[in-house]
């Protein structure tokens, strides 16, 4: 289980492990006609495999959605494919024994820049929650929001807009701050604040909340090529 340090006062979660190790995003693509996946490493290593281990098929990946949300993320896929959705889904994945809780962010690419044509494949990212889970505890909780009051109910009404948005629970969204923070080395209060300003100017629709995702894991995929 990794271990974290946190600092009431400074509001920062920082890990005790390699950042290297265990990455928590990948990219994926589907291609309709084909009906063809692909993944890159960070995906194979989440669903529990090496690069290119398994042949990649819809019944394979849909095999690994936990029993209880396999429909959602059906049902998902299908409104994407039919116009193209931006969507982002909180959802379970069965790897072995072990149960990995991924929020799942993309869209639908079309044939025609005029976005007439059809969609001919879907795009998007990945996001492992599990290990900051795993991390998480009551006491660092505590401390994460103890600092003032002010924070404690900045960083609630930011988890609020999380759980809105991709439908998380309370761990989860907590989870999803200190992700942010870890990756943005910013204070989980300031990933908090800038939430709840997109929020204000009314982007907390699910395309909202996705493009600020899709911006992080964009930064953090051409920091990972240099």
């Amino acid at each position: 289980m990794e271990q974290v340090v946190v600092s009431a006062d400074a509001m920062t979660i920082a890990p005790l492990v390699d950042p290297g190790v265990g990455r928590q995003t990948g990219r994926f693509v589907f291609n309709i006609a084909e009906g063809t996946w692909e993944w890159d490493d960070d995906v194979y290593a989440i669903h529990g495999y090496q690069p290119g281990e398994v042949e990649l098929t819809t019944e394979l990946i849909m095999s690994h959605k936990h029993e209880q949300d396999r429909e959602l993320v059906e049902q998902t896929f299908e409104a994407a494919i039919q116009d193209g959705t931006p969507f982002n889904i909180y959802y379970r994945i069965v790897v072995g024994s072990d149960v990995r809780r991924v929020v799942l962010v993309g869209e639908g690419e079309y044939d025609g820049e005029d976005r007439s044509g059809p969609v001919y494949r879907l795009v998007g990212y990945y996001l492992d929650l599990t290990p900051e889970m795993e991390a998480e505890s009551s006491a660092a909780a505590d401390a994460a929001v103890a600092a003032s009051a002010q924070a404690r109910d900045t960083i609630e009404q930011a988890k609020g807009i999380l759980m809105l948005g991709y439908g998380l629970d309370p761990d989860a969204a907590f989870a999803m701050l200190k992700w942010w923070s870890r990756n943005r080395n910013v204070k989980v209060r300031e990933v908090a604040d800038r939430l709840i300003q997109v929020a204000r100017e009314g982007h907390v629709s699910h395309p909202g909340l996705r493009r600020l995702l899709d911006a992080l894991l964009d930064d953090l995929t051409a920091h990972r090529a240099r």
